[in-house]
């Protein structure tokens, strides 16, 4: 599953200096900062509406967001989140420039 080739992923990467050429960084999926900012937060636990109120949107355009980071990370839901982002992120939770 892609859960699974996520976490296996982040567990390589976590094992070794992280590897950027070229081709691996036209591979990588791009998150806007704000998809970026709300995937960070489901996975941290908090719900859609909390995000929601914290980030003064609606509940739907949390989930809209949601929808295409789950898409452009080729995951099904919140469960697959964490992994996905720790395979998309640098050691230290940010994402690689």
């Amino acid at each position: 599953s892609a859960g699974a080739a996520h976490q296996r992923l982040a567990g390589l990467l976590g094992g070794c200096d992280q590897i950027r050429t070229p081709a691996l960084e036209a591979l990588r999926p791009s998150l806007s900062d704000r998809e970026r900012q709300i995937a960070t937060l489901a996975a941290a636990g908090v719900t859609s509406r909390a995000i929601a109120e914290r980030l003064f949107l609606s509940t739907r355009t949390v989930e809209n967001h949601l929808q295409r980071v789950y898409s452009k990370l080729g995951i099904t839901g919140r469960a697959e989140l964490p992994a996905a982002l720790r395979s998309f992120t640098g050691h230290d939770g940010t994402e690689s420039a």
